[in-house]
């Protein structure tokens, strides 16, 4: 195949050169970037004098360069290089083409090869549609479309449209990337912007955390100091610590500032709704339901009497049942050296400082005291009777709720009271015992005690009045004689020392009973100095339910006088802790006269007391807590006092 001849290109004509001087100078743009490249050359080295030989050779440079101004070269106006038919538009492929000489091999090898192509496609027709052919060596070789004599050739028309349309298309595949990059760019940002947003934000909500808990602290900590202080704890049934005179000894000693501690801690503002939302926090939690042991187990010590503590603060820790969680409680011990605060306790001081255990919705006092505990107070019952001879002394030692409605699985955490009870009525000498265990056992499936109280209900101390008036040979007027009154909203003492919702939630039936016989009450203070009368049953009207139990003679700390219409020459005397209270009014109808004492709050002395007011018969009556622990002893305060 022929090869077309390339027109021939004709050369620009070129300027004559200027004609250099005799010496030859340097461009001075050129002089001006040896120059530059000396200096930069020197700055970078810290060899000493470096800088100064590069000024100098730069200087040198200079001298030698052209003076003028360099001359921006003219562009060069060249015509333009023919085009071929071959490569179209596209000038750039004529550098490609061969030459005459190798431009003739190829055609005569593509000569050839057709000739083997038409020789096989005779010989095998079949194969005529076959792309690719065979050579002598067996490799499989195409014909190439500049070799193909087939192909046309482009023409000047059809290069520009295909242009045309290549530029299109790389238009839109860039504008298509643009947007692309576009949305990852707006992508980026927003994320950006959003997390410089959020920390701001972080930054705003941690400054307003730090601002609102400095307000919560230093605003507690103002109420704390400036807000009113309670002085009574209704849930408890007692009056809260109070703060100690300052005396030197006391500061010294460390009872000043303990003091102080003990009465900003147990008069906290709003004390009562605080240990509330305590129990509902806990409550949903799910640390409420079980059985539950407030204030640990009980001290079980047999030579020694039980301690009263007071319960602070509460931590739950377990047990070593694992049906069985334990809330221990942080105490402080008080022998029968108690503080002027503890002595004078509202009501429940007897046993409010104990083990409570919470089961099957009832709070239970655990009793710890051994067996031989009581015999201290026995001894205290012999030296009273020992002082009033004439006078005929009964000891009644009431056993408690643990008694009678501890499940078989806990009774291994309590003492025995009937043990300790029988024990301590063996050591009497004088003094009549008044079995009011084996009365209440035999009732045990009737009310006769509080679920939520660590009293007794009145019905219990029916029958212990019962036993009381059969033992004493004194007339008894049968229950039906009574005006029996309810109220179905009751929680008691209990909860107040536990703080268990389960007693709060599942609050009870609480009963008094009126007798129809009329009687008159008087009203003593401490000293027996101030008196006057009143009801001996506390108006109900506005009373909250904690504080039902003190419906008889509205609560301890005072002598009650009673005067029946009874006509036997009876006068009875009844020192008592705050279990005696229910038992009174069962009392109205079997003897004449009736003096309470509760030995906390009597200070006169009790002997000189019963001779001036011609006693003829002297009841003991408290629980068996009382009778084993500190208020026992203060029997024996009165008496001496």
């Amino acid at each position: 195949m022929a090869q077309k001849e390339m027109p021939e290109q004709k050369q620009p004509a070129q300027k004559p050169r200027r004609p250099k001087p005799q010496e030859e100078l340097t461009d001075r743009r050129t002089a001006i970037r040896q120059a530059r490249a000396v200096r930069r050359d020197a700055a970078a080295k810290e060899e000493p004098g470096a800088k100064a030989r590069a000024a100098k050779a730069a200087n040198s440079i200079m001298e030698h360069a052209d003076p003028a101004p360099p001359r921006r070269p003219a562009r060069r106006k060249t015509a333009p290089k023919p085009v071929s038919n071959q490569s179209g538009k596209f000038g750039w492929l004529d550098e490609t083409a061969k030459t005459e000489e190798n431009r003739a091999d190829a055609d005569e090898i593509v000569a050839i090869l057709r000739e083997e192509s038409q020789s096989r496609t005779a010989k095998h027709p079949n194969a005529a549609n076959k792309h690719a052919e065979h050579s002598a060596e067996g490799r499989v070789l195409r014909e190439p479309h500049r070799f193909s004599a087939k192909r046309a050739l482009m023409s000047e028309a059809e290069a520009e449209d295909q242009y045309r349309r290549t530029v299109k298309n790389a238009r839109s595949e860039v504008r298509a990337l643009a947007r692309k990059t576009d949305r990852a760019w707006k992508k980026e940002a927003s994320g950006i912007q959003a997390k410089i947003k959020g920390e701001h934000s972080a930054k705003i909500a941690a400054k307003f955390n730090i601002a609102v808990c400095l307000i919560m602290l230093f605003g507690i900590a103002a109420g704390m100091l400036l807000l009113k202080r309670p002085t009574v704890s209704m849930e408890e049934n007692r009056t809260l610590a109070k703060m100690p005179s300052f005396s030197s000894e006391k500061y010294f000693s460390g009872e000043y500032t303990n003091g102080v501690a003990e009465y900003y801690n147990d008069t906290v503002p709003f004390r009562s709704t605080f240990k509330a939302l305590t129990q509902k926090f806990r409550k949903h939690l799910g640390l409420t339901g079980g059985p539950v042991i407030h204030g640990g187990a009980p001290v079980m010590d047999e030579d020694r009497p039980s301690e009263v503590t007071e319960m602070t603060a509460v931590t739950v820790t377990k047990s070593t049942d694992p049906d069985i969680s334990v809330t221990t409680t942080k105490s402080t011990t008080t022998t029968a050296a108690a503080t002027e605060q503890q002595e004078e306790e509202v009501q429940g001081g007897e046993m409010g400082k104990n083990s409570i255990l919470i089961v099957n919705k009832r709070g239970i006092m655990l009793f710890g005291a051994g067996e031989k505990t009581g015999a201290g107070y026995a001894q205290i019952l012999n030296r009273f009777q020992q002082d009033l001879p004439n006078v005929q002394m009964y000891n009644m030692v009431i056993p408690t709720v643990c008694s009678f409605y501890t499940p078989d699985e806990f009774k291994k955490l309590i003492k025995s009271e009937k043990a300790n009870i029988d024990y301590l009525n063996s050591q009497l000498i004088g003094v009549k015992p008044v079995d009011v265990y084996t009365a209440l056992e035999a009732h045990k499936d009737e009310p006769i005690y509080m679920r939520t109280d660590h009293h007794w209900a009145s019905l219990g101390a029916f029958y212990a009045a019962e036993k009381f008036s059969a033992v004493a040979r004194v007339p008894f007027a049968r229950i039906e004689e009574y005006e029996k009154n309810t109220r179905d909203d009751y929680v008691g003492t209990l909860y107040g020392y536990s703080g268990d919702i389960t007693l709060k939630e599942n609050p009870e039936e609480f009963s008094w009973y009126v007798p129809n016989a009329p009687f008159r009450t008087t009203y003593y203070t401490r000293n027996l100095v101030k008196q006057y009368e009143g009801s001996f049953f506390m108006n109900m009207k506005n009373v909250a339910p904690v504080s039902y139990y003190m419906v008889y003679m509205a609560g301890d700390d005072h002598m009650v006088h009673v005067q029946t219409e009874v006509k036997n020459g009876r006068k009875l005397a009844v020192i008592k802790d705050s279990y005696g209270n229910a038992l009174i009014p069962w009392l109205t109808s079997s003897f004449e006269e009736i003096f309470v004492i509760d030995m906390r709050y009597f200070n006169v002395n009790a002997i000189q007391f019963m001779k001036d007011k011609g006693v003829t018969d002297v009841l003991f009556c408290m629980n068996s807590f009382s009778a084993n622990g500190g208020n026992g002893r203060k029997i024996d305060t009165i008496r001496t006092q």
